[in-house]
Protein backbone atom coordinates (compact mmCIF):
# COMPACT_ATOMS: atom_id res chain seq x y z
CA UNK A 1 0.00 0.00 0.00
CA UNK A 2 3.14 2.45 1.27
CA UNK A 3 4.80 1.76 -2.20
CA UNK A 4 1.54 2.49 -4.56
CA UNK A 5 1.28 5.62 -2.48
CA UNK A 6 4.78 6.38 -3.39
CA UNK A 7 4.16 5.38 -7.16
CA UNK A 8 1.36 7.76 -7.19
CA UNK A 9 3.38 10.95 -5.95
CA UNK A 10 5.86 10.17 -8.61
CA UNK A 11 3.18 10.36 -11.23
CA UNK A 12 1.86 13.62 -10.05
CA UNK A 13 5.24 14.98 -10.26
CA UNK A 14 6.00 15.15 -13.96
CA UNK A 15 2.04 16.47 -14.78
CA UNK A 16 2.56 19.19 -12.44
CA UNK A 17 5.86 20.00 -14.26
CA UNK A 18 4.16 19.88 -17.75
CA UNK A 19 1.65 22.32 -16.10
CA UNK A 20 3.84 24.92 -14.96
CA UNK A 21 5.97 24.96 -18.61
CA UNK A 22 2.42 25.24 -20.03
CA UNK A 23 1.37 28.46 -18.14
CA UNK A 24 5.49 29.50 -18.63
CA UNK A 25 4.53 30.23 -22.69
CA UNK A 26 5.53 32.98 -24.73
CA UNK A 27 1.99 35.04 -25.60
CA UNK A 28 1.89 35.78 -29.70
CA UNK A 29 2.63 39.16 -31.12
CA UNK A 30 -0.84 41.12 -30.93
CA UNK A 31 -0.01 42.24 -34.52
CA UNK A 32 1.72 40.35 -37.12
CA UNK A 33 4.00 42.56 -39.38
CA UNK A 34 3.06 42.09 -43.49
CA UNK A 35 4.08 44.17 -46.47
CA UNK A 36 0.89 45.64 -48.05
CA UNK A 37 1.53 47.51 -51.49
CA UNK A 38 0.89 51.20 -52.00
CA UNK A 39 -2.04 50.47 -54.30
CA UNK A 40 -3.60 47.25 -56.45
CA UNK A 41 -2.53 47.69 -60.50
CA UNK A 42 -2.44 44.27 -61.74
CA UNK A 43 -2.81 44.69 -65.75
CA UNK A 44 -6.36 43.05 -66.35
CA UNK A 45 -5.25 39.99 -68.26
CA UNK A 46 -6.34 39.91 -72.31
CA UNK A 47 -7.77 36.66 -71.90
CA UNK A 48 -11.01 37.89 -69.61
CA UNK A 49 -14.22 38.92 -71.38
CA UNK A 50 -13.90 42.46 -71.43
CA UNK A 51 -10.30 41.84 -72.97
CA UNK A 52 -8.66 43.93 -70.44
CA UNK A 53 -10.29 47.13 -71.44
CA UNK A 54 -11.41 49.08 -68.30
CA UNK A 55 -14.19 50.69 -70.70
CA UNK A 56 -15.69 47.55 -71.51
CA UNK A 57 -16.58 46.83 -67.94
CA UNK A 58 -19.29 49.58 -68.28
CA UNK A 59 -21.29 47.00 -69.89
CA UNK A 60 -19.66 43.42 -69.12
CA UNK A 61 -22.80 41.81 -69.57
CA UNK A 62 -22.62 42.08 -73.23
CA UNK A 63 -19.52 40.10 -73.11
CA UNK A 64 -21.23 36.82 -71.58
CA UNK A 65 -23.02 35.66 -74.74
CA UNK A 66 -26.00 35.56 -73.12
CA UNK A 67 -28.94 37.56 -74.75
CA UNK A 68 -30.87 36.85 -71.81
CA UNK A 69 -29.00 38.42 -69.62
CA UNK A 70 -28.55 41.77 -71.85
CA UNK A 71 -32.20 41.57 -72.28
CA UNK A 72 -33.09 41.53 -68.16
CA UNK A 73 -30.14 44.38 -67.03
CA UNK A 74 -31.83 47.12 -69.85
CA UNK A 75 -35.40 46.04 -68.12
CA UNK A 76 -33.57 46.66 -65.05
CA UNK A 77 -32.12 49.97 -66.34
CA UNK A 78 -35.68 50.91 -68.09
CA UNK A 79 -37.31 50.53 -64.51
CA UNK A 80 -34.68 51.65 -62.34
CA UNK A 81 -35.37 55.75 -61.86
CA UNK A 82 -32.34 58.27 -62.19
CA UNK A 83 -32.01 61.37 -59.62
CA UNK A 84 -34.34 63.42 -61.36
CA UNK A 85 -37.22 61.15 -62.21
CA UNK A 86 -37.25 59.88 -58.30
CA UNK A 87 -36.85 63.47 -57.67
CA UNK A 88 -40.26 63.96 -59.88
CA UNK A 89 -41.78 61.06 -58.19
CA UNK A 90 -41.30 62.12 -54.86
CA UNK A 91 -42.56 65.64 -55.76
CA UNK A 92 -46.00 63.72 -57.31
CA UNK A 93 -46.16 61.96 -54.21
CA UNK A 94 -46.26 65.31 -52.10
CA UNK A 95 -49.13 66.43 -54.40
CA UNK A 96 -50.91 63.43 -53.82
CA UNK A 97 -50.82 63.73 -50.13
CA UNK A 98 -51.92 67.85 -50.48
CA UNK A 99 -54.66 66.37 -52.61
CA UNK A 100 -55.68 63.61 -50.42
CA UNK A 101 -56.36 66.01 -47.67
CA UNK A 102 -58.37 68.96 -49.69
CA UNK A 103 -61.55 67.99 -48.32
CA UNK A 104 -60.21 69.07 -45.31
CA UNK A 105 -60.04 72.82 -46.83
CA UNK A 106 -61.89 75.29 -48.44
CA UNK A 107 -62.86 73.91 -51.11
CA UNK A 108 -61.61 75.87 -54.67
CA UNK A 109 -59.52 74.71 -58.15
CA UNK A 110 -56.71 76.61 -57.85
CA UNK A 111 -56.06 76.20 -61.52
CA UNK A 112 -59.62 77.29 -62.73
CA UNK A 113 -60.78 74.63 -65.45
CA UNK A 114 -60.01 76.87 -68.97
CA UNK A 115 -63.32 75.97 -70.30
CA UNK A 116 -65.17 78.38 -67.48
CA UNK A 117 -62.60 80.87 -66.94
CA UNK A 118 -59.34 81.08 -68.56
CA UNK A 119 -57.84 80.70 -71.66
CA UNK A 120 -54.83 81.73 -70.42
CA UNK A 121 -52.30 78.46 -69.70
CA UNK A 122 -52.85 75.27 -67.99
CA UNK A 123 -50.83 76.93 -64.27
CA UNK A 124 -52.43 76.84 -61.29
CA UNK A 125 -52.21 79.29 -58.51
CA UNK A 126 -49.68 76.87 -56.31
CA UNK A 127 -47.20 77.05 -59.66
CA UNK A 128 -45.70 79.96 -57.75
CA UNK A 129 -47.69 80.45 -54.57
CA UNK A 130 -46.00 77.11 -52.97
CA UNK A 131 -46.90 74.79 -50.33
CA UNK A 132 -45.21 75.52 -47.31
CA UNK A 133 -44.33 72.40 -44.75
CA UNK A 134 -48.07 72.71 -43.50
CA UNK A 135 -48.46 71.77 -46.90
CA UNK A 136 -51.34 74.20 -47.91
CA UNK A 137 -50.73 75.91 -51.00
CA UNK A 138 -49.36 79.84 -50.68
CA UNK A 139 -47.65 79.18 -47.17
CA UNK A 140 -44.00 78.70 -48.11
CA UNK A 141 -41.64 81.41 -47.42
CA UNK A 142 -40.44 83.76 -49.48
CA UNK A 143 -42.40 82.37 -52.09
CA UNK A 144 -45.11 85.05 -52.26
CA UNK A 145 -46.78 83.19 -49.97
CA UNK A 146 -50.82 84.87 -49.38
CA UNK A 147 -51.15 84.09 -45.78
CA UNK A 148 -51.44 87.85 -45.25
CA UNK A 149 -52.50 89.01 -48.73
CA UNK A 150 -55.89 90.01 -47.48
CA UNK A 151 -54.48 92.79 -44.96
CA UNK A 152 -52.39 94.44 -48.06
CA UNK A 153 -55.53 95.35 -49.59
CA UNK A 154 -56.96 97.64 -50.98
CA UNK A 155 -53.09 99.18 -52.27
CA UNK A 156 -51.92 101.37 -54.77
CA UNK A 157 -50.66 99.30 -57.98
CA UNK A 158 -47.68 101.07 -59.72
CA UNK A 159 -48.58 98.69 -62.66
CA UNK A 160 -51.75 100.17 -63.44
CA UNK A 161 -51.62 103.67 -61.62
CA UNK A 162 -54.56 102.48 -59.92
CA UNK A 163 -55.84 101.74 -55.99
CA UNK A 164 -56.77 97.93 -56.54
CA UNK A 165 -58.51 95.36 -53.93
CA UNK A 166 -57.83 91.62 -53.52
CA UNK A 167 -60.51 90.38 -55.62
CA UNK A 168 -59.21 92.64 -58.39
CA UNK A 169 -55.22 91.39 -57.64
CA UNK A 170 -56.90 87.58 -58.25
CA UNK A 171 -58.60 88.39 -61.57
CA UNK A 172 -55.47 90.08 -62.95
CA UNK A 173 -53.53 87.15 -62.11
CA UNK A 174 -55.53 85.03 -64.46
CA UNK A 175 -54.48 87.29 -67.79
CA UNK A 176 -56.39 88.08 -70.79
CA UNK A 177 -59.16 85.46 -70.70
CA UNK A 178 -61.96 84.76 -73.21
CA UNK A 179 -63.98 83.81 -70.39
CA UNK A 180 -64.78 86.17 -67.40
CA UNK A 181 -63.61 85.18 -64.24
CA UNK A 182 -65.10 87.72 -62.22
CA UNK A 183 -68.13 86.54 -59.81
CA UNK A 184 -67.38 82.85 -60.82
CA UNK A 185 -67.18 79.81 -58.31
CA UNK A 186 -63.89 79.66 -58.76
CA UNK A 187 -62.84 82.93 -57.81
CA UNK A 188 -65.21 83.36 -54.69
CA UNK A 189 -63.29 80.15 -53.43
CA UNK A 190 -60.34 81.07 -54.11
CA UNK A 191 -60.68 84.45 -52.31
CA UNK A 192 -62.56 82.28 -49.28
CA UNK A 193 -59.26 80.43 -49.17
CA UNK A 194 -56.97 83.83 -49.16
CA UNK A 195 -59.29 84.97 -46.33
CA UNK A 196 -58.92 81.43 -44.29
CA UNK A 197 -55.49 81.54 -44.56
CA UNK A 198 -55.33 85.26 -42.93
CA UNK A 199 -57.10 83.65 -39.78
CA UNK A 200 -56.16 85.45 -36.62
CA UNK A 201 -53.59 87.40 -38.01
CA UNK A 202 -52.98 91.43 -37.60
CA UNK A 203 -54.23 93.53 -39.96
CA UNK A 204 -52.21 96.54 -38.42
CA UNK A 205 -48.82 94.55 -38.59
CA UNK A 206 -46.59 92.95 -41.62
CA UNK A 207 -45.95 89.10 -41.15
CA UNK A 208 -42.36 88.04 -41.71
CA UNK A 209 -40.89 85.89 -44.33
CA UNK A 210 -43.92 87.05 -46.79
CA UNK A 211 -43.45 88.69 -50.04
CA UNK A 212 -39.55 87.62 -51.81
CA UNK A 213 -36.36 87.06 -49.64
CA UNK A 214 -33.84 89.85 -50.01
CA UNK A 215 -30.66 89.50 -51.65
CA UNK A 216 -27.41 91.16 -51.14
CA UNK A 217 -26.29 93.92 -53.90
CA UNK A 218 -24.29 92.47 -56.68
CA UNK A 219 -22.09 94.79 -58.74
CA UNK A 220 -22.54 93.12 -62.19
CA UNK A 221 -25.05 92.96 -64.60
CA UNK A 222 -26.77 89.57 -64.52
CA UNK A 223 -25.24 87.67 -67.65
CA UNK A 224 -27.47 85.45 -69.77
CA UNK A 225 -24.96 83.18 -71.49
CA UNK A 226 -24.06 82.01 -67.89
CA UNK A 227 -27.38 81.50 -66.94
CA UNK A 228 -27.58 79.36 -69.81
CA UNK A 229 -25.25 76.97 -68.48
CA UNK A 230 -26.58 77.38 -65.11
CA UNK A 231 -30.14 76.13 -66.18
CA UNK A 232 -29.09 73.01 -68.21
CA UNK A 233 -27.15 72.04 -65.02
CA UNK A 234 -29.70 73.30 -61.89
CA UNK A 235 -32.93 73.31 -63.62
CA UNK A 236 -33.45 72.02 -66.93
CA UNK A 237 -34.22 68.22 -64.95
CA UNK A 238 -37.13 69.39 -64.09
CA UNK A 239 -38.56 71.71 -65.97
CA UNK A 240 -36.88 70.88 -69.00
CA UNK A 241 -34.31 71.52 -71.29
CA UNK A 242 -36.42 74.27 -73.25
CA UNK A 243 -37.97 75.21 -69.70
CA UNK A 244 -41.74 73.70 -71.17
CA UNK A 245 -42.21 72.26 -67.69
CA UNK A 246 -43.04 68.51 -66.88
CA UNK A 247 -46.79 67.74 -67.73
CA UNK A 248 -48.87 65.12 -65.05
CA UNK A 249 -49.72 62.17 -66.53
CA UNK A 250 -53.49 63.40 -66.62
CA UNK A 251 -52.81 66.48 -67.88
CA UNK A 252 -55.08 66.00 -70.58
CA UNK A 253 -57.88 65.48 -68.08
CA UNK A 254 -57.03 68.84 -66.24
CA UNK A 255 -54.01 67.72 -64.05
CA UNK A 256 -51.56 70.36 -64.76
CA UNK A 257 -47.89 70.19 -64.14
CA UNK A 258 -45.78 68.72 -62.21
CA UNK A 259 -43.22 71.05 -62.78
CA UNK A 260 -44.74 74.46 -64.26
CA UNK A 261 -43.57 75.56 -67.56
CA UNK A 262 -41.09 78.63 -67.25
CA UNK A 263 -40.60 79.29 -70.67
CA UNK A 264 -42.77 78.41 -73.78
CA UNK A 265 -46.74 79.08 -74.53
CA UNK A 266 -47.63 78.33 -71.16
CA UNK A 267 -46.46 80.50 -68.88
CA UNK A 268 -45.82 83.99 -67.79
CA UNK A 269 -45.76 86.34 -70.47
CA UNK A 270 -43.55 89.41 -71.09
CA UNK A 271 -45.74 92.02 -69.30
CA UNK A 272 -46.09 90.13 -65.92
CA UNK A 273 -44.22 90.60 -62.78
CA UNK A 274 -41.81 87.48 -62.88
CA UNK A 275 -40.34 89.34 -66.20
CA UNK A 276 -38.34 91.42 -64.51
CA UNK A 277 -34.85 90.17 -64.35
CA UNK A 278 -34.54 91.29 -60.49
CA UNK A 279 -37.68 89.95 -58.93
CA UNK A 280 -37.59 86.33 -60.99
CA UNK A 281 -33.98 86.10 -59.22
CA UNK A 282 -35.02 86.31 -55.44
CA UNK A 283 -37.76 83.90 -56.54
CA UNK A 284 -35.57 81.50 -57.88
CA UNK A 285 -33.07 82.10 -54.76
CA UNK A 286 -35.73 81.01 -52.53
CA UNK A 287 -37.23 77.96 -54.27
CA UNK A 288 -35.14 75.92 -56.86
CA UNK A 289 -33.52 73.94 -57.62
CA UNK A 290 -36.14 71.66 -56.00
CA UNK A 291 -35.14 71.07 -52.06
CA UNK A 292 -34.49 74.42 -51.81
CA UNK A 293 -35.60 77.35 -49.28
CA UNK A 294 -35.13 80.61 -47.74
CA UNK A 295 -32.85 79.47 -44.90
CA UNK A 296 -31.07 76.64 -47.17
CA UNK A 297 -30.48 77.73 -50.31
CA UNK A 298 -29.31 76.05 -53.45
CA UNK A 299 -27.79 79.06 -54.92
CA UNK A 300 -26.10 81.48 -54.75
CA UNK A 301 -27.45 85.42 -55.63
CA UNK A 302 -25.21 85.61 -58.62
CA UNK A 303 -26.36 82.52 -60.17
CA UNK A 304 -30.24 82.90 -59.43
CA UNK A 305 -29.76 86.51 -61.42
CA UNK A 306 -27.96 84.63 -64.26
CA UNK A 307 -30.48 82.20 -64.62
CA UNK A 308 -33.34 84.72 -64.49
CA UNK A 309 -31.72 86.83 -66.89
CA UNK A 310 -31.56 83.39 -69.33
CA UNK A 311 -34.99 82.76 -68.32
CA UNK A 312 -36.30 86.12 -68.92
CA UNK A 313 -33.89 87.28 -72.25
CA UNK A 314 -36.17 88.48 -74.87
CA UNK A 315 -34.83 85.23 -77.43
CA UNK A 316 -36.64 83.20 -75.30
CA UNK A 317 -40.64 82.25 -76.44
CA UNK A 318 -42.90 83.11 -74.07
CA UNK A 319 -46.51 84.89 -74.49
CA UNK A 320 -45.97 88.68 -76.05
CA UNK A 321 -48.38 91.97 -75.65
CA UNK A 322 -47.85 93.89 -78.57
CA UNK A 323 -48.49 97.28 -76.48
CA UNK A 324 -46.64 96.90 -73.22
CA UNK A 325 -46.46 101.12 -72.55
CA UNK A 326 -49.46 101.45 -70.78
CA UNK A 327 -48.21 99.29 -68.10
CA UNK A 328 -46.17 101.30 -65.41
CA UNK A 329 -47.03 104.91 -66.54
CA UNK A 330 -44.98 106.69 -64.00
CA UNK A 331 -41.54 106.30 -64.57
CA UNK A 332 -40.93 107.72 -61.01
CA UNK A 333 -42.70 104.17 -60.01
CA UNK A 334 -41.24 102.17 -62.83
CA UNK A 335 -39.09 99.09 -61.39
CA UNK A 336 -35.58 98.46 -63.02
CA UNK A 337 -35.44 95.32 -64.47
CA UNK A 338 -38.77 95.90 -66.27
CA UNK A 339 -37.68 97.02 -69.31
CA UNK A 340 -38.70 97.36 -72.65
CA UNK A 341 -37.83 98.38 -75.78
CA UNK A 342 -40.40 101.06 -76.26
CA UNK A 343 -39.08 102.84 -73.48
CA UNK A 344 -35.47 103.39 -75.42
CA UNK A 345 -36.19 103.46 -78.46
CA UNK A 346 -32.74 103.68 -80.57
CA UNK A 347 -30.81 103.36 -77.18
CA UNK A 348 -30.24 98.89 -76.92
CA UNK A 349 -27.24 99.51 -75.00
CA UNK A 350 -29.17 101.52 -72.39
CA UNK A 351 -32.16 99.23 -73.10
CA UNK A 352 -29.92 95.96 -72.09
CA UNK A 353 -28.62 97.68 -68.99
CA UNK A 354 -31.85 98.43 -67.51
CA UNK A 355 -32.67 94.64 -68.23
CA UNK A 356 -30.08 93.04 -66.64
CA UNK A 357 -28.00 95.41 -64.93
CA UNK A 358 -25.93 96.61 -62.81
CA UNK A 359 -28.99 97.61 -60.08
CA UNK A 360 -29.03 99.78 -57.81
CA UNK A 361 -31.81 97.26 -55.46
CA UNK A 362 -32.25 94.26 -56.33
CA UNK A 363 -34.55 94.12 -53.61
CA UNK A 364 -36.64 96.80 -55.39
CA UNK A 365 -40.83 96.11 -54.45
CA UNK A 366 -43.24 95.62 -57.30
Amino acid sequence: MRSMRRIGTLCCVPLFMLAVAGCSLTRPPTAAPASVPAQWNTPLPRTLPHGGSEAALADWWRQMDDPLLVEIVEAAERASPNVASAAARVAEARATRIAAGAAMLPNLDGSLQASRSNTWNSLACASCHQSGPSGLPGTKPFAMPLVNAVNDYPKFDIKSGKTISLEQRVIGMFGPGAVPVKDTPELKAILAYIRWLARGTDKASAMALTGLQPMPAIDRAADPLRGAKLYAAQCAACHGADATGTRRSDFDAGGGYLFPPIAGPDTYGNAGHMFAVPLLARYIRASMPLGATHDKPLLTPDQALDIAAYLNDDAMPRPRTADRTPFYPDPAFRPQGWAIPENFKGKPADYLRAKNGPFRDVNEEY
